[in-house]
């Protein structure tokens, strides 16, 4: 543990700081709940959660990156909690698999922004639509799924989901302050054998040119080549 960026609490929870994140990590009966928190203000930008994997029954840390299982009856899930190497945000690496002939391997990963003072959303031509959501406060990205929530702390945080790795991105504005996005994963039935994957990532950027550089870190992120996770 010494030579990594993650620290212990009781085993239940892992925290990791850079400059300027903290994120925590817990492990509750049938679900995983991660903070954000920026730093050095201490303040959460965003909360995920996903519900449904039943119990933590192993985890470990290699450098940078916190993995964790979790088993419900016939399924089992890893989650590569990746710290990106510019400690610029972090990557989860999810992956389902079955020991039945046929499993419904589907879960919906949350994010819950409750200090969220704008939304954009990624076109097809790679550009960022103007702030909003429409009149109904709701879009359902398909290609691409790469949204922006600009926040308090003056800082642009850009969610992305690696091409083909989910049905679709569903952005949804609860509230003036708040922003909900729901990634449905794994919604193909699964054959015992078959393992599937998505890639998830979440990262900061901040100056006059915070969204070039959010566009920059999402065609980085689409053409990189799917990491090792053994």
């Amino acid at each position: 543990m010494s030579n990594s960026i993650w620290i212990s609490d009781y085993d239940v929870i892992h925290r990791c700081n850079t400059e300027t994140f903290q994120l925590s990590i817990a492990a509750f009966p049938n679900r995983m709940n991660a903070k954000f928190h920026s730093l050095p203000r201490n303040w959460q930008v965003v909360q995920w959660e996903l519900a449904g994997i039943g119990t933590r029954d192993d985890f470990y840390v290699r450098g940078d990156d916190l993995v964790e299982r979790y088993t419900v009856d016939d399924l089992s899930t890893e989650i590569y909690n990746r710290v990106l190497p510019g400690r610029d945000g972090v990557e989860m690496i999810l992956s389902r698999q079955t020991s039945l002939l046929d499993s419904d391997p589907g879960l919906s990963l949350k994010f819950y922004f409750e200090d969220a003072n704008s939304i954009s959303t990624m076109n097809a031509d790679g550009d960022w639509n103007p702030p909003g959501l429409g009149p109904t406060d709701r879009a359902d990205l398909i290609n691409p799924m790469a949204a922006v929530v600009g926040c308090l702390d003056a800082v642009q945080y850009g969610l992305f989901v690696y091409p083909g790795d989910c049905e679709a991105m569903q952005v949804q504005r609860t509230s003036e302050e708040a922003v909900e996005v729901t990634l449905p994963l794994f919604t193909v039935h699964l054959e015992k054998g078959v393992i599937r994957r998505s890639r998830v990532r979440f990262v900061r950027a901040e100056g006059k040119d915070a969204m070039q550089q959010l566009a920059d870190k999402y065609r980085a992120f689409c053409e990189s080549e799917v990491p090792l996770t053994t």
